[in-house]
């Protein structure tokens, strides 16, 4: 079992970020949520509300299990999402660990940008030099109030446009029942202790990590952004599994061994 390795480039809009190096010295995690909601919607359909777009591309047909989500930092290219989940097959015989990430990522955020650039074209009020010259004050006012405030939009428009372009990638490999209990039960008493302790540390960007699962009728999440101490052993475990499963490598006898001390 090997660690995940993630290749750097400059991100198509980068933000930088710094954290204390001390963050994780009394905390389980940085900046979190908690949730447990109904399993299902008053129509009977499965409630989706606490997953992302991207999870919600990856896992939003119904709540399994158990369930990973790992979103890398932004200010790393390709930020490529990944996750997994654990379900049961079509004749419910056995259990599978169904690896998704996304496949494209570089080509779906040059098109993001490229629809973004062309939205904000349409929407930017450009009027010539000459003519702005001769505009009355509070119109021009106006119109660089309007063009401005459009521009302060344009991350969250590229993000929004984002998955759109998104093409998933998935691998299903058959899975020993004992390893797929392990996980879950591991899953559903990480999530129901997860305590935070002290004041939150100061982080700006970094990779957040998200935890679901299923017990009776409620899902349970838990994100966690940068997250320390135990929940990072965790996230290394799960991270670890991805790998190795895109690498065709699972070994659950070590996966097994990690959960033990779990």
């Amino acid at each position: 079992m090997k660690r995940i390795t993630v290749v750097c480039f400059v991100c198509v809009f980068s933000v930088s970020f710094a954290f204390s190096q001390n963050a994780g010295e009394y905390h389980d995690g940085g900046h979190f949520s908690k949730k447990v909601e109904y399993n299902f919607m008053q129509n009977g359909v499965y409630n989706v509300k606490s997953k992302s777009d991207i999870e919600k591309l990856f896992f939003g047909d119904f709540n399994a299990m158990a369930e990973f989500y790992f979103d890398p930092s932004s200010e790393v290219n390709p930020c490529i999402p990944s996750g997994f989940r654990i379900i049961r097959d079509s004749s419910d015989t056995y259990y599978i660990l169904e690896i998704k990430h996304v496949s494209n990522y570089r080509e779906a955020a040059n098109e993001a940008s490229t629809e973004v650039k062309k939205a904000l074209e349409r929407q930017i009020i450009d009027i010539p030099g000459k003519l702005m010259d001769s505009l009355p004050g509070d119109i021009f006012n106006r119109i660089f109030d309007l063009n401005e405030n459009i521009f302060k939009n344009k991350f969250e428009m590229y993000y929004e446009e984002l998955p759109k372009h998104f093409k998933v990638e998935i691998k299903s490999i058959p899975i020993s029942n004992q390893f797929a209990e392990k996980m879950y039960n591991m899953m559903v008493t990480f999530i129901n202790n997860f305590k935070a302790k002290g004041i939150p540390p100061t982080i700006f960007d970094g990779y957040s990590v998200t935890f679901r699962t299923v017990v009776d009728d409620e899902v349970w999440s838990l994100g966690i952004h940068m997250p320390n101490g135990k929940a990072s052993l965790i996230t290394n475990l799960c991270l670890d599994i991805i790998s190795d499963a895109n690498d065709g490598q699972v070994d659950e006898s070590t996966y097994l061994s990690v959960l033990d001390n779990f």
